[in-house]
C-alpha cells in the first residue's frame, strides 16, 4: 500500500490512538468513518497483510513478567556481522537488533532474560560465539516511556507525553499475560475470543487489561504501525549524559515525538545513561527536534545514533 488515501491514514491513527477498552473496539472506530463493522475489518487485515500495521493488540512489560533487560552496544568485526545476524535471528528473547552508526560500537541490540545474571551469562555467551571485539551492557533500570504512534500526517513519532509508571512484577496469572502478549484476533469480539481461551469471562478479561494499563504494566495499546510503510523510514537513538538522570529522563518521557524512554546502568564506565527513540520520514527531522528537546534540557552531553540497517525485522516491541 503505496499510496495511503486520506481515510487510510485517518483509520491508521484511529487505530493507534483511540483504539477503544470495549467489547465491540472495531465497531466503534468504524462509525466514526461512516463504514460497517465488516468493512473496516477488511480494511485492517489488508493493513496487516500488506505490512502496513504490524500488529493490533498491546505490549505486556517484561517487568510485569518479571525478567530483566538491557541495551547491549558491540563492536563486532564486519565480516562477522552476518555471522551475529543469523545467531540472533535465532534468539526470540532479542528483540530489537540494529546496525547503527557509532565511532566504535556498530550493533546495538535488546536482549531480554528471566534475571539479572542469566541476561549477563547469556549476553557474554553470544558475544564469544560472534567474535566481538568490545561491548557494553546497558541495563534497563526504568522504562519512562514506552509508546509507539506514528503520526503518519506529519511523518514523525508522537505519543501522550505521560505514561504511568511500570511497578514491576504483577500478580496476574502468566499464562494471561503470555496471551495478551499475542496480537488480537481480528475478529467483531477480540476479548470474547481471547477470554474463552483463558476460560474467564470477557469482562474479567477487560478489566485485567485496564488495570495493568492504569499501573503502566500494559503499553502501546491499540495498533502498532510499520514505520516504512507509512513514510517513516529513518529511526534515531538520542543517548543523553546528565547530573540528573531521573529528571532528564522525565523530561524527554514528557516529549511526544519520543517512543521509548530508558533509564540504564552499565557495567564499565559510560557516560550516557538516558535513552529515547525518536522516528520521523527524514534525518533531518529527527535531528531538528533532538536538538529543540536537548537545548531544554541540563544535559552535559549527547549523540543521536541513526539505524543502517534492521539486523532483526518484523519484531514487534
Amino acid at each position: 500500500m503505496e499510496n495511503l488515501s486520506e481515510q487510510d491514514k485517518q483509520i491508521l491513527m484511529a487505530l493507534e490512538y483511540e483504539f477503544p477498552l470495549d467489547k465491540e473496539p472495531f465497531k466503534v472506530i468504524a462509525q466514526r468513518f461512516g463504514l460497517t463493522e465488516a468493512e473496516l475489518l477488511e480494511k485492517v487485515k489488508n493493513y496487516v497483510h500488506e505490512g502496513v500495521v504490524k500488529r493490533v493488540g498491546m505490549y505486556v512489560s517484561f517487568r510485569a513478567k518479571g525478567m530483566d533487560s538491557a541495551l547491549v552496544a558491540a563492536q563486532i568485526p564486519d565480516n562477522k556481522i552476518e555471522i551475529f545476524k543469523k545467531k540472533a535471528l535465532g534468539i526470540k528473547e532479542i528483540t530489537h537488533n540494529y546496525i547503527r552508526i557509532h565511532p566504535k560500537y556498530n550493533v546495538w541490540y535488546v536482549i531480554k532474560a528471566e534475571n539479572r545474571k542469566l541476561l549477563t551469562d547469556n549476553i557474554r555467551s553470544l558475544m564469544e560465539e560472534v567474535g566481538a571485539e568490545d561491548y557494553v551492557i546497558l541495563f534497563s533500570e526504568r522504562t519512562v516511556k514506552l509508546s509507539v504512534k506514528y503520526d503518519v500526517i506529519r511523518g514523525i513519532s508522537y505519543s501522550e507525553p505521560r505514561v504511568p509508571r511500570d511497578e514491576g512484577r504483577v500478580d496476574v496469572d502468566p499464562q494471561v499475560l503470555k496471551v495478551l502478549s499475542y496480537p488480537l484476533p481480528l475478529v467483531p469480539r477480540p476479548f470474547k475470543e481471547i477470554s474463552q481461551k483463558l476460560g474467564m469471562s470477557e469482562d474479567d478479561v477487560l478489566d485485567i487489561i485496564r488495570k495493568l494499563k492504569e499501573r503502566g504494566a500494559i503499553r502501546d495499546y491499540g495498533a502498532t504501525l510499520n514505520g516504512e510503510k507509512v513514510g517513516i523510514t529513518e529511526n534515531g537513538m538520542l543517548m543523553v549524559s546528565s547530573n540528573n538522570l531521573e529528571e532528564t529522563c522525565e523530561s524527554l518521557a514528557s516529549v511526544r515525538e519520543t517512543t521509548h524512554v530508558v533509564l540504564r546502568s552499565s557495567d564499565k564506565p559510560w557516560d550516557f545513561l538516558c535513552y529515547a527513540m525518536l522516528h520521523a520520514k527524514s534525518k533531518k527531522l529527527i535531528l531538528d527536534t533532538a536538538r529543540k528537546i536537548v537545548d531544554q534540557l541540563d544535559v552535559k552531553n549527547y549523540m543521536i545514533l541513526f539505524s543502517t540497517e534492521n539486523l532483526k525485522p518484523g519484531i514487534v516491541i
